[in-house]
């Protein structure tokens, strides 16, 4: 019986190795898994593929106010209606050429600007006034921007400094000192003219001529 198993079991082995296929005691053997990691896996990220760290872009300081800008109330306002004078009288020389009144008003609004202070605070109303009347000392102490001898020395600086001034009087004139209902949206940010304007004429388009 033992003789016939083992013929039986040769004559399969046989078969299957005339077949091709591999023998049922042979065993693959398994290929081993490598533990080493390979170079790519290995290699580093490049640093530009990393992404960048969240940086905040550091605030600009505010600009400082010049030394017109802390002048009295009545001095800045005298420095913006001669400001005004000038810049029609101007236009009116280009405008008609050369006469010798125009340029006597160019000169009184001149002086009007370097020691007018006092005689603008009589002048104003009293919504647009602060305070006492500039004494002669700070009249004579303030900064004269582009009534002055800056006109000739930094006059582009000189000019935006009188335009920042004037920017700010009619702010102020048009929320009567601070205290109408334009003053909170007014302040809030920086000045410009534009907005000094939008915000008028918002009102204005509403019908609204006076607001508490």
């Amino acid at each position: 019986m033992s003789l016939d198993l083992k013929a039986l079991a040769a004559e399969r082995e046989a078969r299957m190795r005339s077949s091709g296929a591999p023998p049922s005691s042979a065993a693959t053997p398994a290929r081993p898994r490598s533990t080493t990691a390979s170079p790519a896996a290995a290699k580093p990220p490049p640093q530009g593929k990393h992404p960048a760290a969240h940086r905040t872009a550091p605030r600009a300081a505010p600009t400082a106010p010049s030394a017109l800008a802390k002048a009295h109330r009545s001095i800045r306002m005298a420095h913006s209606l001669a400001l005004v004078v000038e810049v029609l009288c101007a236009l009116s020389l280009f405008v008609f050429g050369f006469g010798t009144t125009t340029l006597c008003v160019m000169l009184l609004a001149a002086g009007f600007a370097r020691s007018g202070g006092a005689l603008a605070h009589g002048a104003l109303p009293s919504t647009l006034r602060e305070g006492a009347p500039p004494s002669a000392a700070e009249v004579e102490a303030a900064a004269k921007g582009a009534f002055g001898p800056g006109l000739l020395s930094a006059p582009a600086a000189a000019l935006a400094d009188e335009y920042r001034v004037l920017v700010e009087n009619l702010a102020f004139a048009c929320t009567y000192g601070k205290k109408n209902c334009l003053t909170n949206d007014m302040y809030a940010g920086e000045l410009s003219l534009g907005k000094v304007c939008s915000l008028v004429a918002a009102k204005l388009s509403d019908g609204t001529l006076r607001c508490a």
